[in-house]
């Protein structure tokens, strides 16, 4: 994969009169791959990688990651399932403790001990 400032360097050469099949032996690339940056160069005036696009979206949006923190300041014990049902969300427990732990929030697991534990 070449960098933006090759991508940039391989247009400008094109643009000087450089055949495709010369660049792609000179970048060691395909003539595919070639054409493909010139292309992209023509249609949108850039050359740049689009790492934008790149991953995977998240499936929560924007209002049900602006109600999460309400909830929480409202009752800090709430658990994900809640937090799931009273936003009446469609994603699974993963993703919500993923925002809430993004957000920032930490949580504590309520352990219970025995009620003779501390007795001399």
């Amino acid at each position: 994969m070449l960098s933006n400032e090759e991508r940039k360097l391989l247009a400008d050469a094109y643009e000087k009169g450089y055949k495709t099949k010369d660049l792609s032996e000179i970048f060691k690339i395909s003539v595919n791959s070639v054409n493909r940056i010139i292309r992209q160069k023509k249609r949108t005036g850039s050359c740049e990688l689009k790492t934008h696009n790149c991953g995977r979206k998240s499936i929560l949006t924007e209002s049900g990651l602006k109600h999460i923190p309400e909830l929480i300041d409202k009752q800090p014990d709430i658990t994900i399932n809640e937090i799931i049902e009273k936003l009446c969300l469609k994603v699974t427990n993963e993703t919500v403790r993923k925002a809430v732990v993004k957000m920032g929030y930490v949580y504590k697991k309520k352990s219970l001990y025995a009620s003779g534990r501390y007795r001399p």
